[in-house]
């Protein structure tokens, strides 16, 4: 005789293959999402507002470097530039400290999944200071990693293809930004010591490669908020397709 008659409560649907017995620990995404989808663009924007504000500051600058323009009414024509890089400079700890606990969060889920790989999730930490600081290579390769786990082919999921956004990103956020240092690092290093003077010389001779960073800031920015969402859609759908909500 089965054990569920006419009228009483059906009995719950069986658990997902291989989860019987597990116990999972995952945290909500959607908030570490949100933070980047902000704080990402706000650091780009302050970035560019500082190339623009630099712009208009070049008169100043000249007028300063030929004596024509007092160093007080320099600093203080110069001054909301450098609040803003201050701002800037906050934003973006703001969006790294995200960024890092979003990565090994993400990481952490898989592993608990059975998609362990290469980069665990203290990398997810520690890839992002490990020289060369600027050019971020093992965060490149844990992105990689961790699109590829959200692949939702059980067996194959670490030949699948990464994507395009990642290597975008690496190249805006990374490659470039490397260039434009090294660049800045070869123009500047006649220059010795700091000051109104070597604040002028910088607004002037930095021109391009102030407007060329924040240019790239504002393209990386938009590639890495896309690759955020989109690789945090593919993982609540592999957490789904693994019977967890």
């Amino acid at each position: 005789m089965d054990e569920a008659t006419e009228g009483s409560t059906p009995l719950p649907p069986p658990p997902p293959a291989g989860l019987v017995g597990q116990n999972y620990n995952t945290k909500p995404l959607n908030g570490l999402l949100t933070s980047i989808t902000v704080l990402v663009p706000i650091t780009a924007v302050l970035g560019l507002l500082f190339a623009l504000l630099n712009e208009l500051a070049l008169d100043d600058a000249q007028m300063f470097l030929g004596g024509a323009m007092s160093e007080t009414d320099f600093v203080a024509s110069y001054g909301p530039g450098l609040t803003l890089q201050l701002a800037q400079t906050l934003t973006q700890l703001g969006a790294g400290i995200t960024a890092i606990m979003w990565m090994r969060r993400l990481a952490a889920h898989h592993e608990q999944v059975g998609r362990v790989a290469t980069w665990r999730p203290a990398w997810a930490i520690g890839g992002w200071f490990v020289p060369p600081l600027i050019l971020y290579i093992i965060p490149f390769f844990m992105f990689r990693e961790l699109w590829k786990a959200t692949d939702l082919e059980q067996d194959s999921w670490k030949k699948a293809p990464a994507s395009p956004l990642i290597t975008g990103w690496f190249i805006a956020f990374g490659v470039v930004p490397t260039g434009l240092a090294i660049r800045q690092w070869l123009d500047r290093s006649p220059l010795l010591g700091s000051g109104a003077t070597a604040m002028a010389e910088t607004a002037i001779d930095q021109r391009f490669i102030i407007w060329g960073s924040a240019l790239t800031s504002v393209a990386a920015a938009a590639l890495f908020v896309t690759l955020a969402r989109r690789l945090t859609q593919r993982h609540q759908a592999l957490l789904q397709s693994k019977g967890i909500s």
